[in-house]
């Protein structure tokens, strides 16, 4: 339905961009654009994803991996029940494959690990506190260059009460 505009810079552009995307939605049966989510295009650094899950049998289950495209064509991700600390965080990320972009492969700035960590535990207590009602969040991207992390797009979905 063209949900996504990249590269939107300035107001008008912003209400131009908001329209097409509203004007797309009516061209799909069914579909409807409650709100839309306005959020900085950033380049370089590393994209990661980070998810919850509640397993019927576990609980809340934490996911982390490489985002973006990483996600789908390396099947590199770590699981954990919750709570994660920032330190099994961290283990968790040092664990995964693409590692090494987070800690400067060929000349980039290493991602300051701690605040990487500190934000993938802090999305676990965010899932904790509505773990009654979640039935997924995910976090993806979360944008990470150097001590600078941000979630730059992010869905949560409710179980049905």
């Amino acid at each position: 339905m063209g949900g996504v505009r990249l590269g939107v810079s300035g107001a008008d552009a912003v209400r131009t961009a908001y329209e097409a995307v509203r004007a797309g939605a009516d061209r799909v049966p069914g579909a409807a654009v409650e709100g839309v989510l306005v959020s900085p295009m950033r380049t370089g650094g590393t994209e990661l994803l980070v998810g919850v899950v509640h397993d019927g049998q576990w609980g809340p289950v934490l996911a982390v991996g490489l985002g973006g495209v990483f996600t789908e064509v390396l099947d590199d991700a770590a699981l954990a029940l919750l709570p994660v600390t920032p330190a099994h965080a961290r283990e968790l990320l040092l664990g995964l494959r693409g590692a090494p972009l987070l800690q400067g492969a060929r000349g980039n700035a290493p991602a300051d690990l701690d605040a990487v960590a500190d934000a993938v535990a802090r999305i676990g207590d965010l899932a904790l506190a509505v773990a009654e009602d979640l039935e997924s969040l995910e976090v993806n991207p979360l944008w990470v260059e150097d001590a600078t992390v941000e979630a730059l797009d992010a869905l949560v979905t409710w179980r049905d009460s």
